[in-house]
């Protein structure tokens, strides 16, 4: 129940108003005095203060004044004889929430009252009830599309976001369709869909065509292009930084379909050359390096964009700069060097801080006690990006006049229920995604594909297969270590099949400078 302290040297006069509150579900206590209220504060937990301004002896700046050494968030509403301005200056600054001018009736103290302590849980009702019915429509939908499923996605995200994480938190079932089967559920759409939409000119925007559709339309428009790629990043992750740049830009926001596994390995090497994995391994048989954890990884993407450039046509192909920032001292060297770096126009960069982060969460007790659950990691994000080098380096290509293009090679889910996976000895080692020979696992935790050709993976071995883990499952093999199992256990893992996974921002960022 709500609790409400009214404070008024006259407070015998506003019993019918007290009343009236307590017959809606208020806990009201009342004090003579500032005194009288600061005593009640040591003593009982309060949800917001009604403090009248004109009181004899101690009166209600000053009140308000002894109430703020101790309590810096508590919502107080001044109650005063007039629109007085240094009033109204207290309620923008945050030293009252609110003020009500006297005579007050009811409805206005009900109102004022609502509004500051059960705004926050009727949005929340509101936007629980709207994903609610969303996700119930789309599985009874015999006709769901991936524009479906990624508007749901995107709304639910935009609301938990909106609802600073307690969507998720306190809504985790809908309707007897928990999150969990929501994600399987778009793991089974995938598929059964994923193979058409490689196989198809028409398909939907993904890793392997993001080129092709996105950037080489743009690369013989007037002005400076930069295409940012932040590895491993979510949506969520993305919508708070949004909040500062879309002071400097106009932002045309857009999703991207990661490709499979939603690893580094192939979603982000597929971004840079236009391919897909089974296509790399094939023209670049030398130069592909498959095994998450080998160095390397990634050290032929510029080469794979230049390639990638002039396969698609365009006369510049052979200036494209390629950048990578994985650290702050190479991110301050990029935003220092930038007219250098834009000589020709364009650039793609790479930022790995996110997925640093990802993975350190895993390793490091540290940042998983900082960042427990997905609410607080999606704020450690954003508390990079905002002293970050990234932030600075947007404002300046503000400034020139710039667009920039951003999206991800994948994101991340929080894994915790386990799939075993069985296999002969050699297999891969990562805890999302599995390859090696004749491997299995169960099919309602993880998507086993054994003709990988036809899903755009490596198929140099008859008997190689992929194994993906659905939803937020972790694939453990009988022989790791129960330590290891601890470890992974709640962390943040990408290579499989969902929906933080797969659907990623695509945004097109237009310098308000040109408009």
């Amino acid at each position: 129940m709500l609790k409400v302290l009214w404070v008024d040297d006259e407070i015998a006069h506003l019993q019918p108003h007290i009343r009236f509150l307590e017959k809606r579900g208020y806990t009201v206590y009342t004090a003579e005095s500032g005194h009288d209220a600061l005593d009640i504060l040591r003593s009982r937990r309060v949800d917001l203060v009604l403090l009248d301004q004109m009181m004899v002896g101690m009166d209600g700046l000053e009140t308000l004044r002894e109430i703020r050494r101790s309590y810096r968030e508590l919502p107080i509403v001044m109650v005063t004889q007039s629109e007085e301005e240094e009033l109204m200056d207290r309620a923008l600054t945050g030293s009252v929430a609110d003020f009500l001018t006297k005579p007050v009736n009811p409805s206005q103290i009900l109102l004022v009252v609502k509004k500051l302590l059960t705004t926050g849980k009727l949005r929340l009702q509101q936007a629980a009830m709207e994903v609610m019915h969303e996700a119930e429509t789309l599985r009874l939908s015999r006709d769901r599309t991936l524009s479906d499923w990624t508007h749901l996605y995107s709304s639910w995200i935009e609301k938990d976001v909106s609802t600073k994480g307690h969507l998720t938190a306190d809504f985790g079932s809908l309707q007897g369709v928990g999150l969990d089967q929501l994600q399987i559920d778009f793991s089974r759409f995938v598929e059964e869909n994923y193979r058409d939409w490689i196989a198809s000119k028409d398909g939907p925007l993904m890793s392997h065509n993001f080129l092709e559709r996105v950037v080489v339309p743009r690369l013989d428009e007037p002005g400076e292009l930069v295409v940012l790629v932040i590895d491993c990043m979510r949506y969520d992750q993305w919508l708070l930084m949004t909040r500062d740049i879309e002071q400097w830009f106009h932002r045309e926001p857009g999703f991207m379909l990661a490709g499979l596994p939603s690893a580094t390995p192939y979603s982000r090497n597929s971004i840079f050359s236009g391919l897909l994995p089974r296509d790399i391994s094939r023209f670049y048989r030398n130069d592909w390096i498959e095994e998450y954890g080998s160095p390397g990884l990634n050290r032929n993407e510029p080469k794979f964009l230049v390639d990638a450039l002039k396969r698609f046509g365009w006369n510049g192909a052979d200036d494209a700069v390629y950048l990578k920032a994985s650290n702050k001292r190479e991110g301050d060297n990029i935003r220092k060097g930038l007219s250098h770096f834009m000589k020709k126009g364009f650039f793609a960069l790479v930022v790995n801080y996110i997925d640093h982060l990802t993975h350190g969460r895993s390793e490091l007790d540290l940042i998983r006690d900082l960042a427990p659950d997905v609410g607080s990691f999606r704020a450690l994000a954003e508390s990079w990006f905002r002293s970050s080098f990234l932030r600075e380096m947007l404002l300046t290509l503000s400034a020139r006049g710039a667009t920039v293009i951003v999206t991800s090679d994948h994101g991340s889910v929080q894994a915790g229920r386990i799939a075993w996976v069985r296999g002969a000895r050699g297999m891969s080692s990562s805890v999302r995604y599995r390859f090696g020979l004749s491997l299995s696992s169960d099919p309602r935790q993880a998507l086993v594909i054994k003709q990988p050709a036809q899903w755009g993976l490596p198929d140099e071995n008859p008997r190689k297969s992929y194994v993906l883990a659905r939803g937020d499952y972790l694939l453990f093999h009988e022989h790791l270590a129960r330590d290891d199992m601890h470890n992974f256990r709640g962390s943040f893992q990408h290579g499989g099949i969902s929906l933080d996974e797969m659907i990623v921002p695509c945004d097109v960022l237009t310098s308000r400078k040109n408009m």
